[in-house]
């Protein structure tokens, strides 16, 4: 069955770019993950800190591979102190 994740994430207005910048790298990785259909990121027209993470993965396998990934743990270390709430994430 499909699984879908949508992550709201939340950065500090001055950390935007490098937000942009290690998000564009996650992206490149995560499309050639076996079983990842569709991951996507966008930016909130009138707060432009704020971003959502659309992704869908074949199953819960190709969900697994990606949470245990290394670059995703790399990119949650590096993100953290831009961050200007916790992240919100939901498995549907």
């Amino acid at each position: 069955m499909k699984k879908k994740v949508i992550a709201r994430i939340y950065i500090k207005k001055e950390f935007v770019e490098m937000f942009k910048k290690f998000a564009g790298e996650i992206i490149q990785k995560t499309r050639k993950e076996k079983g990842c259909l569709l991951y996507s990121l966008f930016q909130d027209v009138s707060r432009p800190q704020d971003f959502l993470f659309y992704e869908e993965y074949a199953d819960q396998e190709a969900l697994d591979i990606h949470f245990n990934s290394k670059y995703l743990s790399n990119f949650r270390a590096k993100t953290k102190d831009l961050l200007a709430k916790e992240t919100v994430v939901e498995v549907i």
